[in-house]
């Protein structure tokens, strides 16, 4: 089996942030399954090129740099997995010529967000015109749109429903040290903070609080919103801000982290189902989460460490987190919770199960089981 993994924009010499890790992951595992040739288009991202490529009929830095993965088009090549690219008429023709290469290429096409169109915003809205009339065309070159959302099709393409995953093995679940604190609940949200986030819900949530437990909330990262979120917090010292944290720093954080935050509003960038990375790494540290938006833990059974809040813009009802820590912590103790989490979850949303062996099985049925698994 023999596959190409394009994408494009990213720094692979970033270790561990973000997005970036995550891609590194998807071709770890990738190359499992087959041969697998790496094609990343790092293009001019200067003020000057981005208007350009946003503007019609003029061809930026990007658009020429995306024909360098027809170089790696051949006859023998079996599948291509592209990491979703800002859509545009000029590489929907790239996509066409490399079925022309190889009709028998099998395209699939990650989509991380979808929908996505109200994320764009101010002049990069012209973006969705460009995508809008990509999208009508995609179903005459992709075969299969990989979503974590679960729409059935996209743009008239079938979808193969995967979670968002992290490797467990390289996550390490949250102290054995952890014990509650009396009168305390500590929360923790990790973000590149956006509207969409919705933590400004959360942060009001805590100022209309009157009971008797202190609510401690780590805001952890940076991002558009994060002074807004600053401003909103009043200078309240139970509302604590991190700035970024990775390794050992963003570790002691988790350790002393009752529950985790999950997105609070993404109904506000129109998404009400969403598989985050952020929640799968809360898993993997063996951390209850809440959430606003509905996730795959939605859908698990006799699952007691997840809170479904109101996808809405009303500010976050504290009294029902409360609620739901009580009812964790008089069922089971700190290394229950933390055990049962992590071992719950592993096989749905670990890379070797929730990724690898999904994307195998579908080119298995493609290709009728001819996969050469490297052992």
């Amino acid at each position: 089996m023999k596959g190409i993994f394009y994408c494009e924009g990213f720094d692979f010499s970033n270790n561990n942030i973000g997005v970036e890790n995550k891609i590194k992951l998807q071709i770890k595992y990738l190359k499992k399954i087959g041969d697998l040739e790496v094609v990343s288009c790092v293009f001019s991202n200067t003020l000057i090129e981005k208007i350009k490529f946003l503007l019609p009929f003029i061809l930026s830095d990007r658009e020429k740099k995306r024909h360098k993965l027809l170089d790696a088009i051949d006859k023998k090549t079996n599948y291509l997995y592209i990491r979703k690219p800002s859509l545009s008429n000029d590489f929907y023709k790239v996509l066409k010529r490399a079925k022309q290469i190889n009709s028998s290429l099998y395209i699939m096409m990650e989509i991380p967000t979808y929908p996505f169109h109200s994320e764009y915003s101010g002049l990069s809205k012209i973006m969705n015109i460009k995508s809008i009339i990509c999208e009508k065309k995609l179903k005459n070159v992709i075969d299969c749109i990989i979503t974590y959302s679960d729409d059935k099709y996209i743009w008239g393409i079938p979808t193969l429903n995967i979670s968002n995953c992290v490797e467990y093995c390289s996550i390490i679940p949250r102290s054995k040290n952890y014990h509650i604190k009396p009168g305390v609940i500590r929360l923790t949200c990790v973000a590149k903070f956006m509207y969409w986030h919705g933590l400004d819900r959360l942060i009001r949530g805590i100022h209309e609080y009157k009971g008797n437990r202190q609510i401690v909330l780590n805001v952890v990262g940076n991002g558009n919103e994060i002074d807004r979120l600053r401003i909103l917090s009043q200078n309240d010292k139970n509302i604590i801000f991190h700035g970024s944290k990775t390794g050992d720093d963003l570790s002691k954080i988790f350790n002393d982290t009752d529950i985790a935050v999950d997105a609070l509003g993404r109904h506000r960038s129109g998404v009400y189902y969403n598989s985050s990375l952020k929640g799968k790494e809360y898993s993997a540290r063996g951390i209850p989460s809440i959430s606003s938006v509905m996730t795959e833990l939605d859908f698990f059974d006799n699952y007691d460490f997840y809170l479904k809040l109101p996808s809405d813009d009303s500010s976050i009802n504290v009294n029902t987190i409360i609620e739901f820590f009580d009812r964790i912590n008089s069922n089971y103790t700190c290394e229950e919770i933390t055990n049962n989490i992590r071992n719950i979850t592993y096989n749905y949303f670990d890379y070797e199960y929730g990724f690898k062996n999904k994307i195998e099985s579908l080119l298995s049925n493609v290709f009728e089981g001819d996969v050469d698994e490297k052992k």
